[in-house]
């Protein structure tokens, strides 16, 4: 009935059937980008059970809403798939709100907004740790209180050391959870600074820091499943909806759970070592093999140029785990390994004849004018991070419009941490390098082009009836701004499963 409904609403009617459903979101008044040839713009959507049941008008769509259905007007702004980012380091993202940086804070203001910054985005109870902050040089220099920060960390205990790590900050939550309070003596060798009242501000000296530290995560920076959260919700603040993962660990289990609990806002493709393809081969694994949250069935290796690289090695894995029908991701960086990891696709496909195999090319930095026609033929796939190699040479240092003119298939990611993780950046540096491409081209890369790079291409990636309800709603229309101003638009609501995960205050 979805797709029946959904096609009735293309055509601006609805009948009593689709009314009495009721969908369980729409967006109306929007902007519409859907990515789909056969009907490239609309004016709203309709979500019902984590998919998308119609695209059309306002008119039509809000014919769909029952009194239980949410419905978001987005004033005319540009709405689009989710970004799809095709090759992250998802613990390491998450490892960033790990520990803040308070070095060159110069005000007690700006020392409250960096914590603020890193809370957002934890889940509640994880630690708030940090170091480096010294009143000293603030304006006024006044030491942090507790107060700076109380209401701005509601869910989370703070323990951040000075400049040189003989004293600390914490907040209200850690103090509680030490125990401390107006009658709490001061330890022998220790002082808990106090106000006028006699009320612990927030700051500990000496033997007094071990009172809160002591409290402190023994596995903070291993806590993968706090990680991964702290990882997925920075993510829906960027609007990317699906990642994959070439980190190369084994994710599957805490993806898995975290997704079981409600925790998991991005869906995730969990790449492994290409080392393991026997056991994934044992198991009877085969490419993207999961749900729609997490899947598994991605190996990723190194072709680097130098001595200690085994190619006859990597070409037996390569060909091992391509029969298995796993999917293979290899590390490029350079003319010479561009040509080593396609040489070893070649033999594969020689060996184990002709599939769908989708094989990938991580960075695929530099590869020469001959290789991209061998790309295209072996129809491997151009993993590229356009915002990491934007600038070098002042210029933008990959020729994109030659790569797509030679018909490769591209998908877009950023290679974060490493670098930034906003998919705006990595657009904006596609379309305004000196070999740009297209906002279209670039936008597609980001979405549709990489859910095909993990066999999702009829499960995400454009807007249509059908598919997942992922979407975004952005803050100016990046296809009709100054092409050089792309990069400070901003993500206002992100949705994933057809649920709202992001939401700009």
């Amino acid at each position: 009935m979805r797709l029946f409904c959904g096609l009735f609403v293309l055509l601006l009617t609805v009948p009593a059937s689709c009314l009495a459903a009721g969908a369980d979101l729409i967006i109306v008044n929007a902007n519409v980008r859907t990515l789909v040839s056969a009907q490239p713009r609309a004016e709203a959507i309709a979500v019902s059970g984590g998919e998308i049941i119609a695209v059309g008008s306002t008119k039509a769509i809000r014919a769909l809403a029952d009194a239980d259905t949410q419905v978001i007007d987005a004033g005319g702004k540009l709405v689009l798939p989710g970004f799809n980012d095709a090759h992250v380091h998802l613990t390491a993202i998450g490892n960033l709100f790990s520990s803040v940086k308070l070095a060159d804070v110069r005000t007690s203001k700006e020392f409250a907004e960096r914590i603020t910054n890193v809370a957002r985005f934890l889940p509640k109870g994880r630690w708030i740790l940090g170091s480096g902050w010294d009143n000293r040089i603030w304006i006024p220099n006044d030491p942090p209180t507790k107060a700076l920060i109380d209401t701005l960390t509601p869910g989370n205990p703070v323990f951040v050391y000075n400049v040189d790590a003989k004293a600390v900050f914490v907040n209200s939550i850690a103090l509680k959870l030490a125990g401390i309070g107006k009658d709490t003596k001061d330890p022998v060798g220790g002082m808990i600074f106090r106000d006028a009242s006699g009320e612990p501000t927030g700051v500990l000296r000496g033997t007094a820091m071990q009172m809160v530290g002591s409290l402190v995560p023994t596995n903070h920076m291993k806590n993968l499943p706090e990680i991964i959260e702290a990882a997925s919700n920075y993510a829906a603040s960027l609007g990317v909806t699906s990642v994959q993962d070439m980190h190369s660990d084994d994710l599957g289990d805490v993806l898995r759970d975290l997704a079981r609990l409600g925790k998991l806002k991005t869906r995730v493709y969990d790449c492994t070592n290409l080392s393991n393809w026997q056991k994934l081969a044992a198991q009877k694994i085969k490419a993207a093999s999961g749900d729609a949250m997490v899947r598994i069935g991605c190996m990723k290796s190194f072709a680097e140029d130098g001595e200690d690289l085994d190619i006859a090695q990597l070409e037996r894995d390569i060909a091992g785990a391509d029969k298995a029908g796993l999917q293979i991701a290899i590390h490029a960086i350079g003319a010479k390994p561009n040509e080593i990891v396609l040489s070893a696709f070649e033999k594969a496909v020689k060996a184990n004849g002709p599939r769908d195999r989708r094989f990938r090319v991580e960075h695929a930095r530099n590869a020469t004018r001959e290789a991209l026609p061998r790309f295209a033929k072996l129809n491997t796939i151009a993993s590229m991070q356009p915002w990491l190699f934007y600038g070098e040479n002042g210029a933008g240092s990959d020729d994109y419009e030659r790569i797509f003119d030679a018909r490769v298939s591209v998908a877009f990611g950023s290679d974060a941490s490493i670098t930034d993780f906003n998919p705006l950046l990595g657009i904006h540096a596609a379309v305004n390098s000196k070999n740009g491409i297209s906002i279209e081209q670039a936008v597609r890369a980001y979405t549709a082009a990489s859910a095909f790079a993990e066999f999702q291409e009829k499960a995400k990636g454009t807007i249509e009836v059908g598919k997942l309800a992922d979407f975004i709603i952005l803050s100016e229309d990046i296809f009709s701004i100054d092409r050089t101003k792309i990069r400070n638009a901003r993500i206002e609501t992100t949705v994933v499963g057809g649920k709202i995960v992001f939401k700009q205050n």
